[in-house]
């Protein structure tokens, strides 16, 4: 159950007393509420709830809000038809946060008032707090029918959108609502925010630019500008962005960092050091602050600042790494430190998950890349460390060199301290180089040695489920993973991938809907997922709806094309084309 922020709950209030004073213009005398039923006071039900509504008046009047809504839930009992209690009803559990009495009574109004387009939003947002995430975009929408200029409901629908992560439909809306406020650059913010939340680069810089251009303080534009000229390699544009952006955020370490990847690519060494000292000086320093310090020093030839920016702890592999490159640069012996590699107690796993990977995507991942690779070839000609051996087979993973990486990663299988290791990253490479029986066999000697790795369990059970094999087994490893992590989306999607092969559909579309709303951003594998699923169901229109939402995630994934255009006009149940998380 979606827990209702003091915030919603507040505006709900406002809203149905809004609905309230459109239907009753509550004048002074309390008999002005009777005129407004438009009955005569006779005896018999009407009577009785209209003495029931006078009381539930004097009661709220008073504070006691118990009393009021026993009161009016009375008048409910005696005239079902009347809205004006009906509304304060709403409004008095919606204070008193009781949500099943307010929706009860919500949907009782709609029935009543079905024109009434902010009653509709109030059940939407009901709704959306008790999860029933269609009922209430059918809600919202109903209201935006009701009155398009409606900014409420477009509101309403668009924060239900981003918090399931139906960002497609999100983006829809916002550039609707920009057609009807062209000039308010929020919604150019907003409607970039989403773009580059699905990975439309482009799209997303016109939007957040013309933000700009209609407000040029937006800070948070520039600082997302920035970020997103980084990713695609516009280094003068990032720099120019984020160098704005920090004359008012002089303390924001990870806009420094990202400008200072950035005058690291455009060659300004000196700027780029600047930047990175005064990170160093804070107290948010991290070791992966150190790491990215010394690649950018050792590029710009001055091993011996690089060798002192060397982090004192939390990297102990690629902290001797750099040293090593240091000392190397300044021609002083190094082999040491490169033999003294194997034996080093460390986690190189996580060390390449955190100070390898920074260094790629910060500083570019071909121009990195390429740079580590001929130092670490140059190295391992003189000394054939494991440890180096594994970071360059990792290397060449990231820059899905995987063949190379497969020949580099080969010979180093006898590894005891980092075998189980070697052995998943060749399990990834024989992914992507479709080799099943090589990735099965890798995966299951990982598991030998951490029988409890998750993120091994899901792989294994999902490699199974996309070659619809060994099924059962595929559902005991993902429930594992899922006993493991609970929640997490991509064990969910596995495992409803692996009920979808089974023919479970109802549990498949549970599952891989719950993995959609807990991802941090859309995805358009599990799109395809979901509209394969309705397809299963029969759901023709909605297998659509999710395979157009996939195309608009992903225009290359394979074989989404295809069943748009074939079940467009002759809708029929098959098996999908294979695809690869």
């Amino acid at each position: 159950m979606r827990v209702m922020h003091s915030m919603v709950v507040t505006l709900l209030f406002s809203v149905v007393t809004g609905v309230l004073a459109g239907c009753v213009s509550m004048p002074a005398d309390e008999w002005a509420h009777v005129r407004q039923w438009g009955w005569p006071v006779q005896g018999g039900p009407q009577a009785k709830a209209i003495s029931h509504y006078l009381a539930s008046v004097v009661y709220e009047r008073r504070g006691d809000q118990g009393k009021a809504i026993a009161e009016l839930s009375e008048v409910a009992r005696h005239d079902p038809d009347a809205v004006t209690p009906t509304l304060r009803l709403i409004r008095n559990h919606l204070r008193e946060q009781d949500y099943e009495q307010a929706l009860a009574m919500c949907e009782r109004a709609v029935d009543q008032a079905p024109d009434r387009p902010n009653l509709w939003v109030v059940l939407g947002e009901i709704y959306h707090h008790f999860n029933r995430y269609d009922d209430a975009a059918a809600a919202f929408k109903r209201a935006i029918e009701l009155n398009p200029e409606n900014m409420l409901g477009y509101g309403a629908l668009v924060e239900l959108q981003e918090s399931t992560n139906d960002l497609v439909a999100a983006i829809d809306v916002y550039q609707r609502l920009i057609e009807l406020n062209p000039e308010l650059p929020g919604l150019h913010y907003q409607l970039g925010i989403n773009l580059a939340r699905i990975k439309d680069v482009a799209a997303a810089r016109e939007a957040l630019n013309r933000a700009l251009e209609l407000n040029p303080n937006l800070l948070q534009a520039r600082y997302t500008l920035g970020i997103l000229c980084l990713d695609v390699g516009d280094n003068e544009e990032s720099a120019a962005h984020l160098q704005h952006y920090l004359r008012w955020r002089m303390d924001d370490i990870t806009a420094m960092e990202h400008l200072a990847g950035a005058l690291t690519r455009l060659g300004r060494y000196d700027d780029a050091f600047n930047l990175f000292s005064a990170i160093l000086a804070g107290d948010q320093v991290k070791p992966q602050h150190h790491i990215e310090t010394m690649y950018s020093l050792l590029r710009a030839g001055r091993p011996d600042l690089a060798e002192k920016a060397a982090p004192p702890a939390g990297a102990p592999i690629f902290g001797t790494f750099f040293t090593a490159l240091a000392r190397q640069g300044k021609q002083e012996p190094y082999l040491p430190l490169i033999e003294s590699l194997d034996d080093i107690e460390g986690d190189l796993d996580e060390e390449c998950n955190e100070h390898l990977n920074a260094v790629l995507y910060l500083f570019g991942k071909d121009a990195a890349g390429d740079w580590l690779l001929e130092r670490i070839g140059r190295i391992r000609a003189e000394y054939d460390s494991r440890i180096l051996g594994i970071i360059q087979g990792r290397i060449l993973m990231s820059l899905e060199r995987h063949e190379e990486a497969v020949e580099t990663l080969t010979p180093l299988i006898g590894s005891e301290t980092h075998a189980p290791w070697v052995h998943y990253y060749l399990a990834i490479c024989y992914e992507k180089l479709d080799h099943f029986e090589d990735t099965e066999s890798h995966l299951e000697q990982f598991l030998q040695h951490n029988p409890d790795d998750a993120e091994a369990l899901n792989f294994l059970g999902y490699l199974y489920a996309e070659k619809g094999v060994k099924l059962d087994k595929a559902e005991a490893l993902l429930q594992r993973a899922l006993e493991l992590s609970p929640e997490n989306p991509y064990y969910l999607d596995s495992l409803g991938w692996v009920y979808y092969k089974q023919g479970r559909a109802d549990e498949a579309l549970d599952l891989i809907r719950r993995a959609i709303y807990g991802m941090e951003t859309d995805d358009a594998i599990l799109r395809d997922h979901l509209g394969d699923v309705y397809l299963l169901k029969g759901d023709i229109p909605r297998a659509l709806a999710e395979w157009e939402r996939a195309r608009r995630l992903d225009p290359n994934l394979e074989g989404v094309q295809e069943k748009i255009e074939r079940h467009r006009d002759q809708p029929a149940t098959e098996q999908p084309k294979r695809k690869r998380r």
